[in-house]
């Protein structure tokens, strides 16, 4: 018959296999588990969906903040800034060279989206009064200059170029500080 050898592997056996048996009764089939990543997926973009809607409109605060860097970084670092540099200089602010004419494009694509931001001060109640009298003069200053650079485009190294940006300096500073100050308010 059996010795006791044989009856131990034969009952560690079957505890393996009712187990395994056990564990594989418990295992999801390959279509329960797309439906059940499917339903995720769907229930993740849903939530993103609610997420995306419920977003807040940015308060005038800060729009006017976005302006205002929008102004330091586009207009003047990326162009007026370069552009005297090289007329004076034939090189870009960080003495590095320009492609006059790319930079001017890319002044003029800033130019688009100023006309954007003038169009939201324009819209602004009358709370924001001292700021939209700031942009008025700013933006009016940014044309000019702007118009300059596309009628009369400077040459390197042309120290009789006249590319005055005083009044635009002027006015950028006294935007960002009114901005400054309605953040701190």
């Amino acid at each position: 018959m059996f010795n006791r050898n044989k009856i131990g592997f034969l009952i560690g056996m079957a505890v393996v296999l009712l187990f395994v048996s056990s564990g594989c009764a418990k295992e999801k089939t390959d279509e329960e588990k797309l439906a059940e990543a499917i339903q995720k997926s769907i229930a993740n973009s849903a939530n993103k969906a609610d997420a995306s809607t419920k977003k807040e409109e940015p308060t005038v605060e800060s729009k006017l903040v976005e302006i205002s860097n929008f102004i330091t970084v586009s207009v003047w670092n990326e162009g007026f800034v370069n552009i005297g540099s090289y007329k004076s200089r034939g090189t870009s602010s960080t003495g590095k060279e320009l492609d006059i004419d790319f930079t001017i494009d890319r002044l003029g694509k800033a130019m688009e989206k100023k006309a954007e931001y003038d169009a939201y001060i324009k819209g602004l109640d009358a709370k924001y009064d001292n700021v939209k009298q700031v942009w008025t003069k700013l933006s009016s200053e940014t044309d000019n200059l702007y118009k300059q650079l596309k009628e009369n485009k400077p040459q390197a190294n042309d120290k009789s170029y006249k590319f005055n940006t005083g009044l635009f300096e002027q006015y950028s500073e006294a935007f960002r500080d009114d901005v400054q100050a309605l953040k701190k308010k």
